[in-house]
């Protein structure tokens, strides 16, 4: 497809991006931030060093460079120490932009928003990032400021396009790029790095008289892939403006969504993957016992909530806006299809090197590129990447439904022809069998026979079986072509398993008391235990079963769950009854156990002779 249709097409769909009051970060073009950084490479066992420094680079020569050395990692670094006049420039207009209310405050802990358990394990993961690499404090600052001076100089807004033709559909792909992610210092959340690359896709198609018309999105949203990014044009949880779809701008991560709101996002660790599934089956077993019927998908969203880390993607669109008759429009597109040198060529880090081994604070590398080298999947595969490769462009459905119904037919053909040739045989064995079982000088045929016969019934009834789950495929196609239902109601959503959704603002029993209990729990939980392993050593298992009890019990009160404590607590007590009571008359138990079953078994056998009579 020619650049200039590219750029056309590009522009008649192009999303429109609300943000969140108080983000700092916006798309922006990349000729500037790469002028503005130097180039940088780490060498394993040794300290970075640095390649071109600043206003020594541009896009033309990062197109050109050869990165060499397969275990060297190569980066920009776009932030440069502050020194004193400037970190008091930012501080004295972060007070200013308090005092107007104009920073970012959030509506709620995200602490209050999990289980105990779960912050347990944020705790550890605060300590664990102490000692992981991370970009430095000042960073945010300096990146801010700079930031604003780019913004002063050249207030526009870019994104980069592609136009992909895949498997008959047509991707629209938008890239944004923008200087700093600050989720970490900005709005509470997980990490920040330089730089941050991130991706909306609109899949389109071809129809009869030739118009490109949309069918779906897929929004990028950190590790979330497959079916549950993308929505269908026609579902009304996208919102669009026109031809534009809306995309809600979490805070600081950039991560978009398809409604405003505050999303829970939890980052799992993999070494509680088995504490995960212990948590699971236990949840199953009392499921099933007291008959409660729950959804498997919320159990589990449930118990992950418990082991995993809780942040919060504040993207409430309450901020500056980017697109058609917004704030401000976008700047003209550039395309990047057929890549650029620099889109091409640079696979390194467009951003600091923190050398986090969870790479949370590291820089990402370009749009064509993950952090490791290798190509992304949302560049190769954008069908793929949002579960589209199995879905039929509309206006190849027909045609492709009545071959699949011919080849249904075919099938079916197939197997009855299959069928009735393995009857026949069967029969024929079948009446060999009867011929040749009382002949004694032939009872290892018999068995042969025998053998064949077992081996046949089983292929008999596979194929019989077969045969009718492909007719009742080929019914279910009939009223799929006839009904047409996949741009309507409900199957517009049926391919969705775990649907990200804002969460419900529902208020804790005493909110801000709740909130406080919270934010200090763990740390009131470490410091009892310090002092009860210091001055009551001697009744430490009894001093932490009351300490547990306790923290449990004024967790529950806050969440309103006293009554889901008491059962648990009742049926923890049951059990160690039973228990008790089987130690302390185990012999007894088992012989009265042992004599019941033999007068049942008198009993039993006695009604059924005297029955026979």
């Amino acid at each position: 497809m020619p650049e200039f249709d590219q750029a056309s097409l590009l522009k008649r769909f192009e999303p429109i991006l609300k943000f969140t009051e108080g983000e700092r970060f916006f798309p922006y073009n990349v000729e500037d931030y790469v002028e503005k950084a130097s180039l940088w490479v780490k060498s394993p066992k040794l300290p970075s060093e640095e390649v071109l420094p600043e206003e020594a680079l541009d896009l033309e020569r990062l197109g050109q460079l050869r990165l060499e050395g397969a275990r060297k990692v190569y980066y920009l670094q776009f932030i440069s120490p502050m020194n004193l006049a400037e970190m008091a420039e930012y501080r004295f207009n972060e007070l200013r932009e308090a005092l107007q209310k104009r920073k970012f405050k959030p509506t709620r802990s995200r602490l209050a928003r999990v289980g105990f358990l779960a912050r347990i394990v944020d705790t550890a993961f605060s300590l664990m990032l102490l000692l992981r690499g991370r970009v430095p404090g000042d960073s945010t600052a300096a990146a801010t400021l700079t930031f604003e001076k780019m913004l002063a100089e050249k207030n526009s807004f870019q994104y980069y396009g592609r136009v992909v033709r895949q498997s008959g559909w047509i991707i629209l792909q938008y890239w944004y790029f923008y200087p700093f992610n600050n989720w970490r210092s900005g709005f509470f959340g997980a990490n920040d790095h330089e730089a941050d690359w991130e991706m909306v896709n609109i899949y389109c198609y071809e129809d009869k008289a030739g118009e490109v018309q949309p069918a779906w999105v897929g929004y990028a949203s950190h590790n979330f892939s497959g079916d549950d990014l993308r929505r269908h044009w026609q579902d009304p949880e996208l919102e669009k403006h026109g031809d534009h779809p809306v995309v809600f701008v979490g805070g600081g991560s950039h991560a978009s969504y398809y409604q405003n709101g505050e999303y829970l996002t939890e980052l799992s660790l993999p070494f509680l993957k088995p504490l995960i599934k212990v948590k699971n089956r236990i949840d199953a077993l009392f499921s099933s016992i007291f008959q409660e019927n729950q959804p498997v998908d919320e159990e589990q969203h449930e118990t992950s909530q418990v082991f995993t880390i809780p942040f919060v993607d504040y993207a409430l669109g309450d901020g500056l806006t980017i697109g058609i008759g917004c704030d401000h429009p976008w700047a003209e597109p550039v395309v990047i299809d057929p890549p650029q040198a620099w889109v091409m060529n640079f696979r390194g880090l467009w951003g600091y090197y923190a050398q986090d081994p969870f790479s949370g604070e590291d820089a990402p590398a370009g749009p064509r590129y993950n952090r490791d080298g290798t190509v992304r999947r949302a560049w190769f595969d954008p069908l793929g990447w949002a579960g589209l490769e199995k879905v039929v462009p509309p206006v190849d459905r027909a045609v492709t439904i009545a071959e699949r119904q011919k080849g249904i037919k075919a099938t079916i053909d197939s197997l009855k022809k299959d069928i009735n040739q393995l009857q026949a045989t069967h029969y024929q064995r079948g009446v060999d069998l009867m011929a040749i079982r009382e002949s004694p000088h032939l009872q290892g045929e018999v068995k042969a026979t025998l053998r064949i016969l077992e081996e046949e019934r089983q292929a008999l009834a596979q194929k019989r079986r077969q045969l009718t789950v492909e007719q009742a495929k080929l019914e279910a196609m009939a009223r799929y072509a006839q009904d047409g239902i996949e741009d309507e109601g409900p199957a517009l959503r049926a391919h969705i398993r775990h649907a990200h959704q804002p969460q419900e603002k529902t208020a804790l029993r005493f909110g801000r008391l709740a909130e406080i209990w919270t934010a200090m729990s763990i740390g009131i939980m470490m410091i009892a235990v310090v002092l009860l392993v210091v001055f009551t050593r001697r009744f430490i298992v009894v001093g932490l079963g009351g300490l547990l009890l306790v923290m449990i019990t004024i967790e529950s009160a806050f969440r309103r769950r006293l009554a889901n404590l008491i059962r648990w607590i009742a049926i923890f007590l049951a059990i160690a009854g039973i228990l008790v009571l089987l130690y302390q008359f185990f012999w007894f138990l088992l012989t009265a156990a042992v004599l019941i079953t033999g007068l049942y078994i008198i009993i039993s056998n006695l009604r059924e002779l005297f029955a026979r009579r």
